[in-house]
């Protein structure tokens, strides 16, 4: 049972970037993004804090590179 984290502050700061790239809104970049995650992924405020939570449950983090 695989569960994905993605951060919203770094995914927000990638859509503005992407967005002032293509000069598009920012809101809409995020949009797109959000509603093209892999599947089990959801939107957190905060990876870091995702991250300690839950390893507090006895969840494993693993970054492939």
């Amino acid at each position: 049972n695989v569960q994905f984290a993605v951060c919203g502050s770094a995914m927000r700061f990638l859509a503005n970037a992407v967005a002032q790239r293509a000069k598009l809104e920012t809101d809409a970049v995020y949009k797109e993004f959000a509603s093209n995650l892999v599947p089990n992924s959801h939107v957190v405020p905060a990876g870091v804090i995702a991250v300690n939570r839950a390893q507090e449950y006895g969840y494993t983090l693993l970054t492939a590179v």
